[in-house]
């Protein structure tokens, strides 16, 4: 099924007018670019657009954007229409939902005079039925969505006449002719003329966005702080590219500030631009806006702030004691995170297929299972949380109170250490892993 017919006419499952909801901003996004987009990410690649008239304003807001790389065919409320003789996923223009919740639907079959009904409960009665009437809809529970999978036939007699999706699905029930399918992953709310119908729906995107966090300190304190911002960014001109690179300015900073005898400023700007490092990637996620360009920029304007505190703090060092220590320990860790960088960029290229850093102990671990390790390097996956920049940017933080540059730049050293004998014990294991592989083809 790659079809879908997207009613922005008529009154929805409630009743609702639904005229008017393609047009609100929901997460910095109108809501009839996010449906779209949501659809087109479930596999949908043809949409079919009902609305009350030929100047309809979606018409302008979907005109020349890049995100929407579909074909649409534009239909007007009380014409005569001829819709695709396939099955069409089905949906009301205030329906926010993400492709995870369409994927059961738009795997379903139907037959030619049959609509399946997307419901979020689904219990043995879910309709009730009274002298051959539909008295009740989904009874014990079970609340339809606002997504249906039918033929396209079934529809075009209800946009001839008034469309009401609800009479429409209450007609195909009494019938006999309608399904549910219940809503197993994701999430799903529809807009309403409540004022406070968008700040809901954008509560939900967020609490969405908090729960695709990884890392228990990135979840649950940072977030606490960067999703308040991101709610804020989402409404001004910024992409998500251009907060990673603002987000790196501010990285860079904490080098300088070791560098000119300021580590504990130099570490709270580290800790700060890990804090704020959440909200390119919660802006793109809620706004649709992710990219594998997106995780590139995000991921070098990472290393980029690492860079600057890898240097700034042995240079820091030195400046201050004329310690040998400061150079021997800041050039050993120099060449690791060097190679760190060659060898992560190159394995995120050629065997992720990402430009995320959160993808590399994903992909490694695929390519190269847990009980093919060495003892060694199975101890080190287990200190793997430890190696993210939300454990130990606050861990520099309290080392730059506590002992100032010494402790700073050893817990650098042990850190880089452990993460490069991972990466040998990772590069070794891939090329013994190719010669297998070779030698069986």
């Amino acid at each position: 099924m790659d079809h879908a017919i997207l009613v922005a006419a008529g009154t929805g499952i409630d009743g609702e007018r639904l005229n008017s909801h393609g047009e609100t901003l929901v997460g910095g996004t109108h809501q009839i670019k996010r449906l779209i987009i949501t659809a087109q990410r479930a596999g949908i690649k043809r949409f079919s657009i009902i609305v009350e008239d030929d100047n309809s304003p979606l018409k302008e807001i979907l005109k020349n954007e890049r995100r929407v790389m579909s074909d649409i065919t534009w239909y007007t409320l009380g014409s005569a229409v001829k819709l695709e003789s396939n099955p069409s996923l089905i949906l009301q223009s205030n329906l926010v939902i993400n492709p995870a919740g369409l994927s059961g639907l738009i795997a379903c079959k139907v037959s030619k005079d049959e609509v399946a009904v997307l419901v979020d409960e689904q219990k043995d009665a879910w309709i009730k039925i009274k002298d051959g009437k539909v008295e009740e809809l989904f009874l014990s529970g079970a609340k339809a969505v606002g997504a249906f999978v039918a033929y396209g036939s079934l529809l075009e007699k209800s946009i001839l006449n008034s469309m009401s999706l609800k009479g429409w699905t209450e007609e195909l029930a009494g019938r006999g002719s309608a399904k549910s399918v219940r809503l197993i992953e994701g999430y799903w709310m529809r807009l309403s003329s409540d004022n406070d119908s968008r700040r809901k729906a954008e509560n939900l995107l967020f609490s969405n966005v908090k729960k695709s966090t990884s890392g228990w300190i990135s979840r649950n304190i940072n977030a606490k702080i960067s999703i308040p911002i991101s709610r804020l960014l989402i409404h001004t001109p910024l992409t998500p590219n251009m907060i990673s690179v603002l987000i790196g300015i501010i990285g860079i900073l904490c080098g300088f500030f070791y560098i000119i005898g300021h580590p504990i400023l130099g570490a709270l700007f580290l800790e700060l631009s890990t804090i704020l490092d959440g909200c390119d990637g919660e802006v793109a996620r809620v706004k649709l806006m992710e990219s594998k360009r997106g995780q590139w920029v995000d991921t070098i304007s990472d290393q980029i702030t690492f860079l600057s505190f890898v240097l700034g703090v042995p240079i820091g060092f030195y400046r201050i004691t004329k310690s040998p220590l400061a150079i021997v320990l800041g050039s050993i860790n120099l060449i690791i995170f060097l190679f760190f960088l060659v060898w992560s960029f190159h394995f995120l290229a050629k065997y992720a297929n990402s430009g995320s850093m959160v993808a590399y102990p994903k992909t490694i671990d695929r390519l190269v299972p847990v009980e093919k390790r060495t003892a060694i390097h199975r101890l080190i996956i287990k200190l793997r949380p430890m190696m993210t920049r939300a454990f130990f940017s606050p861990v520099f933080l309290i080392a730059a109170i506590l002992g100032g540059y010494p402790w700073v730049l050893s817990l650098t050293t042990l850190g880089l250490g452990l993460a490069l004998i991972h990466q040998i014990d990772d590069l070794i294991k891939l090329k013994r892993a190719k010669a297998v592989a070779n030698s069986v083809n």
